[in-house]
């Protein structure tokens, strides 16, 4: 209140004349306006301090800003072949954020240029479209934020695909197989599901595959 009263007095010395005109005051004897100056400038003060701001108003912004920050946006194939962030999922808390965020390293060290540039081939790869994608990944198989960081590592591929795509190969998978044998074989060679819902009646094809590429990147660490 002191602070107010403080910045009241001050402006009542430096507009002594113009506030009382602009509320068309010119008649009323200078007792009556001395009285009326510190009354208005601690409005004005008020005001511009954003302390007649409506609560309800603040509390939506305020509502708006957490629900924005507690969301992953990620972009998604449209029917048009175009792309647009359509995507939300939850962002379960800082330490899964966290683990979004090793994905992002991983798909940089693996997709160097591609994440550099935003785009591979046509599909945007923007941080929060890999970490979009990783969580539906994620949530479609049914595997913990340890264990879908882990499958990125071996091979971030699925992440430059639509969401929606790999989700449709994965349940494919299964009903060609079963949850465990597609999951087995995604854990191999995450890139198989690339090859779209037709994998279903490939099944055997793909778990050999599966086998033969991770006998092969196994190899390839021991030599490096």
């Amino acid at each position: 209140s002191s602070l107010v009263q403080t910045s009241a007095q001050r402006s009542c010395r430096r507009v002594p004349v113009l506030i009382p005109q602009a509320l068309g005051f010119d008649n009323m004897r200078g007792r009556s306006v001395s009285c009326l100056l510190p009354i208005s400038a601690a409005a004005f003060v008020l005001y511009a301090s954003g302390a007649f701001t409506s609560l309800p108003s603040a509390r939506r912004k305020l509502s708006v800003h957490r629900s924005a920050e507690g969301m992953c946006v990620g972009n998604c194939l449209q029917p048009d072949g175009s792309w647009k962030p359509t995507g939300e999922i939850e962002i379960q808390g800082p330490e899964e954020e966290a683990m979004a965020d090793s994905v992002w390293q991983a798909f940089k060290s693996q997709y160097t240029g591609a994440a550099e540039r935003g785009i591979y081939m046509d599909t945007p790869v923007g941080e929060n479209d890999i970490k979009y994608r990783w969580r539906r990944l994620r949530d479609t198989f049914g595997v913990s934020s340890e264990e879908a960081v882990e499958i990125m590592e071996t091979d971030a591929l699925p992440l430059v695909i639509d969401a929606d795509y790999v989700a449709k190969t994965f349940n494919a998978m299964i009903e060609g197989s079963s949850r465990e044998k597609a999951l087995e074989i995604v854990q191999r060679h995450p890139g198989i599901l690339a090859a779209g819902p037709d994998v279903k009646g490939n099944m055997l094809q793909a778990d050999v595959a599966s086998n033969a590429i991770n006998a092969a990147r196994s190899l390839s660490k021991m030599f490096r």
